[in-house]
Order: C-alpha cells, then structure tokens, then sequence
C-alpha cells in the first residue's frame, strides 16, 4: 500500500570520511565523503536509516579520520527523541552504516545474507555490527515495513546490501544507500568497480541498479553523494 502524503524525509550528515588507506579502491580519486542517514517521520513512527560511523576504534580512526555527528545529537537536532524511533533499517552491516546502531532501543531490520556475511573476520566492526537478539529483525529479500515503505533487496556493494523505497500517491523516494557510490551511477545504471564488494559481484550491482532504475520516475538519496538526484526514465 502506499500512503496518500509522503511523510517527511530529513537527510542526517552522522560524518564526514577524511581519508582513505592507501589499500582503499578509492584512494587514487579520493575527496571527503559524507556519511549520510534519513530519517523517514512516517505517521505510524519515525523510521531511521542507517546509523553512521561510531567511535572508539582506533583502525578506524587511523584509516578515515571521520568527523563523527553523535546519532543522539543529530536526531536532537532534528526535534527527535532516541525513544522516537520506531524502527531501524541498516541498509548494509560496513562500519559506517551501522556504528551508532547500539544507542538506539528500536527493532533493526536487516537482510539474512548481510547479517551472516558481517560474520566473516575483516568485514566490519563486530561491536558496532553486534544486534541485540530482542532487537534483530532478519529480512529475506524485499519486503514491505510499513505503509509506502518498503525494503528492497540491492546486492553487489555488499552481499546482502538493501535500498529503502517510500511511497505515496504520486511520489516515490528510493534511499539507494550505497547501492551506488555516486549518483551517474544510478542513473547510467552502471556499477562503478570501487563501489563492488568484489569483482564477482558486478552482475548483481548491475541488476539491482536496474531494479531501482525500473521505478523510475524518483528521487534517489546515497549514502556518500550529497546528489539528492531525480531518476527519470
């Protein structure tokens, strides 16, 4: 179902990425990024997604050089309470998606395949990553959240990446999170190799960049491309 208005959807900036390792497929082209999440004020209860980056771990520290937003401050900032928060999508288990998850009470969905690859050594920052048992909601593939918000299921940055996609009689928003890095991207509907969670995962990004394009027409929000761009077909 989608809803008759679309409710309010405010981008939060949690941090800004300084620097990149030398290792990071980025680094050679590398700028300050944003790290970007939204907050979706739905008339059933606000819908945050995505947490940020969280702090104290010193790699990541020493490889980015974030300039962290405290999640409580910018929801504070936003006249939102933590015990407002219904409901707590993740569109990806990286650090900078999840860090701040843990200071929030709010059920968090995520997709099963993210959720079990998160598990593998090296791939993110397990306490940041680490989700309560009461507040896990493991999702399997798309699947509708709430009125005019549903889940959509966008591998190929990450195993089990999931873009959000709201609603309403005549607007459609889609927060692709990083199913694309940058927004020429989304609209060439052409992955770009930095942004693939391995070259094995090329067919997947393109497919799912095809997928959000087939919505067309709407307006796209990325996690790390100030572009809030409109996606026509």
């Amino acid at each position: 179902m989608a809803l008759s208005t679309l409710p309010q959807i405010d981008r939060l900036v949690l941090a800004t990425v300084t620097t990149v390792p030398e290792w990071h497929p980025q680094h050679d082209t590398f700028e300050p990024f944003p790290v970007h999440a939204w907050l979706i004020r739905h008339p059933d209860g606000a819908i945050l997604v995505d947490t940020g980056v969280g702090v104290g771990n010193e790699v990541i520290a020493e490889w980015y050089h974030p300039h962290v937003t405290p999640l409580l401050d910018a929801l504070g900032g936003a006249g939102v309470a933590a015990s407002d928060i219904a409901a707590v999508i993740v569109s990806h288990l990286h650090f900078d998606h999840c860090g701040q998850q843990r200071v929030l009470t709010a059920p968090v969905y995520v997709q099963a395949t993210e959720f079990e690859a998160a598990q593998t050594p090296g791939y993110t920052v397990p306490d940041w990553a680490a989700i309560p048992e009461d507040r896990l909601r493991l999702v399997h593939g798309d699947q509708e959240l709430a009125e005019g918000v549903s889940l959509v299921s966008t591998p190929g940055h990450s195993p089990g990446h999931q873009s959000v996609l709201v609603e309403a009689a005549s607007e459609r928003v889609a927060i692709a999170a990083q199913c694309a890095f940058g927004a020429a991207e989304l609209r060439d509907g052409e992955p770009d190799s930095s942004n693939l969670h391995d070259e094995g995962w090329e067919v997947a990004a393109r497919d799912s960049l095809q997928r959000l394009r087939a919505l067309a027409p709407f307006t796209a929000h990325l996690s790390h491309d100030p572009e809030i761009a409109v996606i026509i077909r």
